[in-house]
């Protein structure tokens, strides 16, 4: 074999050995970049898992105060009613019963807010399940009669307001008027 031969197969084993150092260092660093990807998107997953738990969190203690203030307002409208009623009407005496009770519904959703709910309504199913779903089906039974009611009104004032008569605004009610009837016939329809 002739030297130049000999050179030229060291230069190729030393070529391919650089390659092959090459190809291991780029094969190191791209696993090293995949783990570095991995590990970024594992932190913003978690990181957006964390700002949405929040959010739903925030949300939810907004929506209970909300709740919190609306049970307050029926129970303050319900006093002011019991207020008016007759000191003697057994009415008056339900009513302010109610207005006392929504009065301590609310403070108790204020103090205890959602996560307090949560385990107060799961603690009750835990103790007494088949009051808990009989409880559920009564309040989904009452919305739902609730809904079809509040849609017959829609429809009702719907058909009214298409119909002959007018409706005139007293301020306290609305009173339905007929239309006026037809001047100079009597019902006989003769003309006086």
């Amino acid at each position: 074999m002739s030297q130049s031969t000999e050179r030229a197969q060291q230069e190729m084993s030393a070529t391919a050995g650089q390659a092959g150092q090459a190809a291991r260092g780029l094969v190191g660093d791209a696993r090293e970049q995949a783990r570095s990807v991995t590990g970024q998107a594992k932190d913003h997953a978690r990181t957006t898992a964390h700002d949405l738990k929040e959010r739903m969190a925030g949300e939810a203690d907004s929506q209970t105060r909300r709740t919190a203030g609306a049970v307050r307002q029926w129970a303050d409208d319900l006093a002011g009613l019991a207020d008016h009623a007759p000191a003697d009407s057994p009415a008056r005496t339900l009513v302010a019963q109610a207005a006392d009770r929504g009065h301590r519904a609310a403070d108790y959703i204020d103090e205890r807010g959602v996560d307090g709910l949560i385990e107060e309504v799961q603690g009750f199913a835990r103790r007494r399940p088949a009051a808990f779903l009989g409880g559920a089906a009564l309040a989904g039974f009452a919305i739902g009669r609730i809904v079809k009611l509040g849609r017959a009104d829609s429809a009702d004032s719907a058909g009214s307001a298409a119909g002959g008569g007018e409706q005139a605004g007293t301020g306290e009610e609305d009173v339905y008027r007929a239309p006026p009837p037809d001047v100079g016939t009597e019902p006989g329809g003769g003309v006086t």
